[in-house]
This record gives structure tokens, C-alpha cells and sequence, in this order.
């Protein structure tokens, strides 16, 4: 891609991307997955999927506190993009990167003691 077009392409983004990296919910009528929001913005979120299967086009994004309902407008692969029906309060996004940090740790210290329960295997009285 050429600078000219890549500079277009960053004009047309009428929000500012946060990235983030942290887990969420993506419902649907027929699935409800664990996903994870590669970055987020007011107008929409890119989102990676556990798997490249079919996935289906209206969607609501839940995480934190939040949730967001909104369409998939772009595929590759397990990647998504989702613009969002009403743009995200400022709040939110503020809430969002402020409470990032946390959320990646929780996840972390979750998968942590997985694995240590799983490597321990089954306790037997």
C-alpha cells in the first residue's frame, strides 16, 4: 500500500483505535464466544474469534461492564471488524483503558491456576 493511500485510509477512520488485547463476550442468536478485542474505538471494535468458522453478521460485543451491539462489516480469517449501532461514550472508552490493565492481569492469574490444576491433575481422597 502506498503512503498516500495508507494516510487516506487513517482520514477515513472517523474515531481513534485503542488497542487492547483483552478478553470479552461476542453473542449472537446462534453462539455466544469467548473472544478477544484486538483494539476498540467509538465507532467499532476489531475482534479476533476463537476459530475462522461462520459467524454470523449482527452481533453484541460484551466486556467489563459494557456492551455494544453492532454489525460485522470485515473478515479475515478469525479476525473481525464490528461497527457498532451507536458510537461508545467517551466514558466508556475511558473505563475501557483504564481498567485494561486489571483485566489482562485477572485473565493471567486465571490461566495460571488452570494450567497448575491441570499439571497437578485430579486430587483423590
Amino acid at each position: 500500500m502506498t503512503e498516500g493511500a495508507q494516510n487516506a485510509e487513517m482520514d477515513d477512520r472517523q474515531y481513534a483505535r485503542l488497542v487492547l488485547g483483552v478478553p470479552a463476550t461476542l453473542e449472537t442468536l446462534d453462539a455466544r464466544l469467548r473472544v478477544e478485542i484486538v483494539d476498540i474505538s467509538q465507532g467499532g471494535a476489531h475482534v479476533l474469534l476463537p476459530n475462522d468458522d461462520a459467524f454470523a453478521k449482527d452481533c453484541l460485543l460484551v466486556w467489563l461492564r459494557f456492551e455494544a451491539f453492532g454489525t460485522v462489516i470485515w473478515r479475515k480469517g478469525a479476525h473481525i471488524g464490528i461497527v457498532f449501532e451507536k458510537p461508545l461514550s467517551h466514558t466508556t472508552i475511558f473505563e475501557t483503558r483504564k481498567n485494561a490493565a486489571s483485566i489482562l492481569e485477572q485473565e493471567a492469574a486465571k490461566i495460571e491456576n488452570e494450567a497448575r490444576s491441570w499439571a497437578q491433575g485430579a486430587r483423590r481422597l
